[in-house]
């Protein structure tokens, strides 16, 4: 009985740790660059939403990844392959952005998003919620993205929302 107890009162402390952790992480003070970082992940959706494919390359490392679908490609791989129709995409369908997280170390940093995507694209109806990490490193240009994976989901009738 006795080890159960103590085992009971450890489970509880390390929860209590777990907790605070968890608090202390989500108070933390935001990226000293975080305008920055966030100004290069907004230039990158606009190029996007505006068709300007060279403005989009630009914001992208030469060694750059993108991830999506179960798949990564090189930024050639992309640039040749689905960034037309991420242009195509963006400009039919907008995006209202939920949520953001920026962090950053040293000149290394990443932002984590939400998204709500409502429209029309190629004739069907999008209702769905998205996710996006951005890797972005310091470089002599500014911030740049080194890699970006993106996923999504239909989004529940309770989830339905509209993009402004």
């Amino acid at each position: 009985m006795k080890t159960s107890l103590n085992n009971y009162k450890l489970a509880l402390l390390a929860g209590a740790c777990l907790v605070l952790s968890v608090d202390h992480s989500a108070a933390e003070n935001p990226a000293p660059d975080a305008a920055a970082i966030t100004a290069t992940v907004e230039s990158f959706h606009k190029a996007l939403a505006a068709g300007k494919p060279d403005e989009v390359m630009s914001l992208l490392q030469p060694d750059a990844l993108i991830v999506e679908g179960g798949s990564v490609e090189t930024r050639a791989e992309y640039e040749s392959g689905h960034l037309g129709e991420d242009i195509a995409y963006a400009r039919a369908v907008p995006g209202k952005q939920l949520k953001a997280v920026v962090r950053q170390e040293g000149d290394a940093a990443w932002v984590t998003s939400t998204f709500s995507v409502v429209g029309v694209f190629q004739g069907r109806s999008v209702n769905s919620l998205a996710a996006e990490t951005m890797v972005l490193t310091k470089a002599a240009a500014g911030w740049r993205i080194c890699a970006i994976h993106w996923s999504s989901h239909k989004a529940a009738k309770s989830q339905t929302g509209s993009a402004k």
